[in-house]
């Protein structure tokens, strides 16, 4: 596969990963009452809500990080159908898959445990709803990313054997 074609795919998956991620928080924020906008970014978008201490406690953490739980939850289930999936006779549904399932099980764990070191985000609400520190946070999602990781060098990949 040329480096055009995976470039494609991943970033169809990381669009993929955007509305179910942000969508979840929409329809939160529309359920709470509290959606306020979408603001544009420049690598995607952002549900914006009015202040998020209205709601605060579990609402809060449940808004800040159902979203991550949801695309996580996904790409368990993509992975546990994999043996199913690669059976598929369409390539390029395949190939969009794998890079689906590799975003959905390493793009949250990897930005709550360490990108958010940086740039804050849903690991504020998780936080300040659960009263919860942010290096617990962090730990468990670095152990979440960590057996993801295994995960998708040992199952994912080789159930592909994506020649290249």
């Amino acid at each position: 596969m040329s480096y055009v074609r995976k470039y494609i795919y991943f970033l169809l998956a990381g669009l993929t990963y955007l509305i179910i991620h942000e969508g979840v928080h929409l329809i939160q924020a529309l359920i709470y009452g509290i959606y306020k906008g979408i603001r544009i970014l420049p690598l995607g978008i952002e549900i914006e809500i009015i202040q998020p201490l209205t709601i605060g406690g579990f609402k809060l953490a449940a808004f800040s990080g159902f979203s991550s739980v949801v695309t996580l939850f996904i790409g368990y289930i993509l992975l546990i159908l994999t043996p199913k999936l690669v059976k598929l006779n369409n390539q390029p549904i395949k190939n969009y898959l794998y890079y689906v399932t590799f975003v959905f099980l390493l793009l949250d764990p990897i930005y709550i445990s360490l990108l958010s070191l940086f740039v804050g985000g849903d690991i504020n609400g998780i936080a300040l709803g659960l009263n919860i520190s942010y290096l617990a946070i962090r730990g468990i999602w670095f152990v979440v990313g960590s057996i993801n990781v295994y995960l998708v060098s040992k199952k994912l990949y080789p159930a592909y054997i994506i020649k290249y």
